[in-house]
């Protein structure tokens, strides 16, 4: 069996040390905790200091998770572009073969193929 290492990470966030346990890269806890840092810097600095560090912390928490939701938007449009651009391909290649006088043997992609192995679904 393959056990994980866990080690130990010394970052700082606003302010405070944080002993963080981590099994990834060291480098990449690090990286986060200074995207994070940043934020509560950013957030202090307009709020000209007036707000707890639990605050801060909390509206940094936010702007983060909008950031998120934002990329996951982003890429899930992208997904359903590609899907749709593929599906135009194929009905392109299906329609091109069959002015050729081509018979193109159509095999299910591995989605399909999943899908098909998958019980159905009972509505009640």
């Amino acid at each position: 069996m393959s056990e994980k290492h866990v080690q130990g990470i010394n970052v700082q966030i606003f302010g405070e040390d944080y002993p963080i346990a981590s099994e990834g890269d060291g480098d990449e806890v690090r990286r986060i905790a200074a995207y994070v840092d940043q934020k509560m810097q950013e957030i202090a600095q307009v709020h000209s200091g007036r707000l707890s560090t639990a605050r801060v912390a909390v509206l940094a928490a936010m702007e983060i998770t909008v950031e998120l939701f934002r990329a996951m938007q982003e890429r899930n449009q992208l997904t359903e572009r590609a899907h749709e651009n593929l599906g135009r391909l194929t009905k392109l290649i299906e329609e091109r073969a069959s002015i050729s006088g081509e018979r193109v043997e159509r095999t299910p992609s591995s989605m399909e193929q999943l899908l098909q192995k998958q019980p159905a679904i009972q509505q009640d």
